[in-house]
């Protein structure tokens, strides 16, 4: 069936007029709010740009520099993945020296900061004894820079000796976290 246009509820669009021009504030305005909200993006996820695109990490520590902010690369533990570790008794003669062995290695493409790990030390029927949360700066080796971060696709091996008294851990949950941005 055919709707008749006198009808009340059919709508017509009006054709704009061919001389009809867009408001130039509103323009403005636009332009204005897309500007304030392509800067926002990049302030926030400034430390993501810096790290997958290298060029744009000279720039952004520029402004930044200005602005008093600082660059910092992502966090992303779950790109970092622990590839061994292993617990063992130093001495046999004293069961309470151990070192954690691990080794780490970065899967993502570009280069991430360095997570903190999270030892818990279990009893023979896997019950927390002790918990310890090491940040890079306690297992980095001597002269190697937190900040620099984890280059892509590295691997890492970590070395702690740890004292545990008489706690007498039989077993240990390796796990990484975010590191707290100092």
């Amino acid at each position: 069936s055919v709707v008749s246009p006198d009808n009340p509820f059919v709508y017509h669009l009006a054709a704009p007029s061919p001389g009809a021009q867009r408001n130039p504030l509103l323009v403005a305005a636009c332009v204005l709010l897309l500007t304030a909200l392509a800067a926002q993006g990049i302030y926030f996820y400034r430390g993501e740009i810096a790290a997958r695109h290298p060029l744009a990490r000279q720039w952004l520590t520029a402004a930044c520099a200005e602005a008093g902010c600082t660059v910092l690369l992502p966090q992303d533990p779950k790109a970092i993945v622990i590839e061994a570790s292993d617990l063992q008794t130093l001495d046999p003669l004293r069961p309470d020296r151990i070192q954690l062995t691990a080794t780490l290695r970065n899967h993502a493409g570009h280069d991430v900061a360095y997570p903190a790990l999270d030892l818990v030390l279990t009893n023979a029927n896997d019950h927390t004894l002790a918990r310890r949360i090491f940040l890079p700066a306690e297992y980095l080796g001597r002269g190697q820079d937190a900040r620099a971060g984890f280059t892509a696709n590295a691997e890492l091996t970590v070395r702690l000796a740890l004292e545990t008294g008489d706690l007498g851990a039989a077993g240990f949950r390796l796990t990484l976290l975010a590191a707290p941005r100092l």
